[in-house]
Order: C-alpha cells, then structure tokens, then sequence
C-alpha cells in the first residue's frame, strides 16, 4: 500500500471516533470550534485608512491588547472562565475560556494615528496611512 492511502485510511479510522465523544467543553475539537466561531471581521482598505470591525462578544475593553509591529496589527484577547458553583442537578457549561489572536496587514500605517473604539460587542480599528502611503494625483501641465 501506498504511504498516501494509508495517510488517508488513518484518516477514515479516527474520524468515527470524534463522533463518538461527548462534545463538552473539555472536547479539543468543542474547543476549536470555538476559537473558530469567535473573531469575526470586516477588513475595508481605502486610499486613506484601514478599517476593522471585529465581533468581540463579552469581552471587556480591558482585556484586549492592540500592538502594531512592522505594518502588522495584532489583536489579541483572552476570555477568563468565571468558577461557579451550582446545588442544581442538572447543569453544563458551554462556555469556556481561551485566548484569541488575529493579525492585519496594513502597510504604510501612521501608528500615531490609530483609533479603537469598542461598542455592543464590535471592536472598530480605523488605522490612518502615512501620507507618504496615500496616492498623489499629478496634475498634466
């Protein structure tokens, strides 16, 4: 048999047994999908700026750090799991802590001029460019 077909039978033999677990949050595929589910974005370039929208439910302003390195902007956040006690007999947890980072080019950034304002769940990043980035219009003589 092939080195590909039997990458690919090991394939087929560990998929069943993702289905056969409880998905919990203590599930690394749960938790994956969670990761994946977080951190919706807007990107919109223009001759001046870049805007970013970015879904940030339930997360505090205090808990985001926005860096700008070498024309790339880093969001990073990390969501804290609050301990809770519960007499009940019935109860689960779906939701769980975790860390969530997402990076933007923006080539030609004025990192003196960045704005971030957070709002019902939406992070909205408008980064100005340089004006030596912005495009000049040469007028014909």
């Amino acid at each position: 048999m092939s080195r590909e077909l039997k990458l690919f039978d090991n394939f087929f033999t560990g998929v069943p047994s993702l289905f056969n677990r409880n998905f919990n949050t203590d599930n690394i595929l749960s938790a994956d999908f969670g990761k994946i589910m977080n951190g919706k974005c807007d990107f919109n370039e223009t001759d001046d700026n870049y805007e970013i929208q970015l879904e940030v439910p339930g997360i505090k302003k205090d808990e985001i750090i926005i860096n700008l390195k070498n024309d790339l902007l880093t969001i990073n956040w990390r969501r804290k799991k609050e301990k809770k006690e519960s007499k009940s007999k019935n109860s689960f947890h779906e939701i769980s802590e975790g860390s969530f980072s997402r990076s933007f080019n923006v080539s030609g950034a004025d990192p003196d001029k960045i704005n971030a304002e957070l709002k019902n769940g939406m992070l909205k990043i408008t980064v100005s460019k340089s004006e030596t980035e912005k495009p000049k219009l040469i007028k014909i003589n």
